[in-house]
């Protein structure tokens, strides 16, 4: 068997045989058969990331119904200036925009985002757990699996919180956080029903998987292809980011210089390079993701990818055995688009992240011919068939991670300069590009970081960053009326009424 259709095999016997990990254990010879040798544990490891996956970004598990498989990642930009509810639409995109879920939304796709969460993370517990009772530990390779079970497992927390942590973006570490489980699922008893922990312990825990994590990572990088999995220098990247949405908000310096520690060393790994082309976007960063069925053997698509590229899902990951993406509503834009006048009040004349008359290489266009063809959609997205890449984490949000870590502890500095203007100028033909930002140019510190705040959404859109940036520096969501309170999510209705009230509502909502 060849090393592709091993690993293929892998990657399906996870799939299938850890469909019921999270159900109460009822064999443990299974289990100790499964962790026991590295190759099995291995398998079971990329269970764990398919199920990461189904929560952050969508991995449908029912091929033929593709609209709202990424509820979590639709949350980062739903709601903000950059889509808007198509009238008369779904109503939980709707609700993502007014921000008011009334009971089948909260039933619906929010409990649906709830349950992926804690799926995932019994997922990534099952690994820890059987690797470390039934492996030797001693082992690298184990010693690796249960590292990237951490990193899983923190991934998906950190994303849980920011959607469902009450106060977590805004400074309010005392409010509550997330039901901490760290052990396998053993079936539900309501004996032992855990109330949620707050947010400061929910930080911590999170920053504290990815730290003990990070020695027996792997310490070089994927190939660009490859970086679906955990290494050392993901965790640092997902690290950095970490520290600023904790510390944000108090302009908390102690966690700017953590995001400030682990982004330098992101940007300085010499495996990762920042993309000069003007083209790159569309070349490489977000390449097409149609799928050819005359290419079906090839592994991955047949796509170059940049190696600015940290974490991503990709689009395939076995051609025939597990699709992956987004989903189609970026692009066909049933659900939401991008407003007309969105790349005119975004992005400066000539700005490929916009709009670009003529151009091929611009990032924002009509989409899908089939559906409301004169309205606009991103091209980060461009599969009407639902297999997209998804970029968790690329260099430029590092580069912008400490940029603005360093303006808030200690300025307008040379080096926060040139990280913003790194990305800032990219998008642009060489004889376009504007110039050089200075210090001169700020009227102090804070004018620099509402800056780098707007270069953030014109490098990041359409990527689940900007409710969470706007969130953690006090800025209005679409809908300005809303509280604080009111812009994450609510806990949903059936884990409160299913606890009998242990599990609390978050502030706001009834």
């Amino acid at each position: 068997m060849t090393m592709k259709k091993y690993f293929f095999t892998l990657i399906l016997t996870a799939v299938l045989a850890s469909c019921n990990l999270d159900l109460a254990p009822e064999n443990v010879m299974v289990d100790q058969t499964v962790y026991s040798d590295p190759k099995t544990a291995q398998a079971a490891l990329m269970g764990a990331y398919v199920r990461m996956n189904i929560f952050l970004a969508g991995a449908p598990e029912d091929q033929n119904n593709y609209a709202y498989s990424s509820y979590c990642w639709l949350a980062g930009d739903l709601g903000t200036e950059n889509l808007k509810a198509r009238d008369g639409g779904s109503s939980s995109v709707i609700a993502l925009e007014e921000g008011q879920y009334d009971n089948s939304v909260r039933d619906g796709e929010i409990l649906s985002s709830w349950l992926k969460g804690y799926n995932a993370i019994d997922y990534a517990n099952n690994v820890i757990d059987g690797v470390s009772r039934y492996g030797d530990v001693q082992l690298a390779d184990n010693k690796r699996i249960i590292a990237e079970g951490k990193f899983l497992r923190a991934f998906v927390y950190f994303n849980l919180l920011k959607m469902f942590g009450d106060g977590a973006l805004t400074g309010n570490e005392s409010g509550l956080g997330l039901i901490i489980r760290d052990k396998p699922y053993d079936g539900y008893n309501p004996d032992q029903i855990q109330a949620r922990e707050s947010v400061a312990k929910t930080w911590d825990f999170i920053i504290n998987d990815l730290e003990e994590a990070l020695p027996d990572l792997g310490a070089t990088p994927s190939a660009a292809a490859g970086r679906f999995v955990a290494t050392a220098p993901v965790a640092k990247a997902l690290l950095s980011r970490i520290w600023l949405y904790r510390g944000s908000y108090t302009n908390d310096r102690e966690c700017m210089d953590k995001v400030i520690e682990y982004a330098r060393e992101v940007i300085e790994c010499e495996s990762y390079s920042f993309e000069n082309l003007s083209t790159a976007h569309r070349s490489s960063i977000f390449p097409s993701n149609e799928y050819d069925d005359a290419l079906a053997s090839s592994y991955p698509d047949p796509v170059a990818r940049s190696s600015e590229i940290i974490f991503y899902q990709p689009s395939r990951i076995s051609t025939d055995l597990y699709p992956n993406g987004t989903s189609s509503p970026y692009f066909t834009k049933r659900t939401f688009f991008v407003e007309a006048d969105f790349p005119s009040r975004t992005y400066a004349a000539g700005d490929l992240r916009g709009m670009v008359e003529g151009s091929s290489d611009c990032l924002i266009g009509n989409g899908s011919a089939n559906y409301y063809p004169t309205d606009l959609s991103s091209l980060k997205y461009t599969n009407n068939a639902g297999y997209d890449d998804v970029i968790f984490i690329r260099l430029a949000e590092i580069k912008l991670n400490l940029a603005e870590a360093l303006a808030r502890r200690d300025g307008i500095t040379e080096e926060a300069l040139g990280h913003l203007n790194d990305v800032r100028r990219r998008p642009f033909p060489p004889s376009q590009r504007p110039s050089w930002l200075t210090a001169a140019d700020f009227s102090g510190p804070e004018a620099f970081i509402a800056e780098i705040l707007a270069e953030r959404n014109r490098e990041l859109a359409f990527e689940s960053h900007r409710r969470w940036d706007l969130i953690r520096t006090a800025g209005a969501l679409r809908n300005a009326a809303l509280s604080d309170a009111q812009k994450i999510l609510p806990i949903p209705d059936y884990e409160i009424n299913i606890s009998k009230g242990v599990i609390e509502q978050n502030t706001g909502f009834r």
